[in-house]
């Protein structure tokens, strides 16, 4: 690999993690590989709407960072529960869900 395609790879796994991405550029970053999607899963400011995506990925490890990701809705989260029950219950955004149903 050249030192170029090195740092376009850093380059966009930093892109994936980045908080501030548009939605745009992490839905394509999403797409490009099982890596990037798996980053852009844990990024805790990506939109809904790629979390509920990426709950759908054939990717197993993709799957489990969406159910560890605070933004991830609890449709999403109850779809995969079954999946991954030890890692449903470590989601930061229960205790908020929880509370509503009080």
């Amino acid at each position: 690999m050249t030192p170029r395609g090195k740092t376009k790879k850093i380059t966009a796994k930093r892109e994936a993690a980045d908080e501030t991405t548009s939605s745009d550029r992490l839905t394509a970053l999403a797409k490009e590989s099982n890596t990037l999607a798996r980053i852009v899963a844990k990024n805790p400011s990506a939109p809904v709407g790629i979390l509920r995506t990426l709950s759908r990925s054939e990717d197993d490890a993709t799957r489990k960072f969406v159910v560890l990701n605070p933004r991830a809705p609890y449709d999403v989260l109850n779809d995969l529960e079954n999946q991954f029950p030890e890692l449903f219950v470590n989601n930061p955004a229960l205790e908020l869900y929880n509370s509503f149903n009080v």
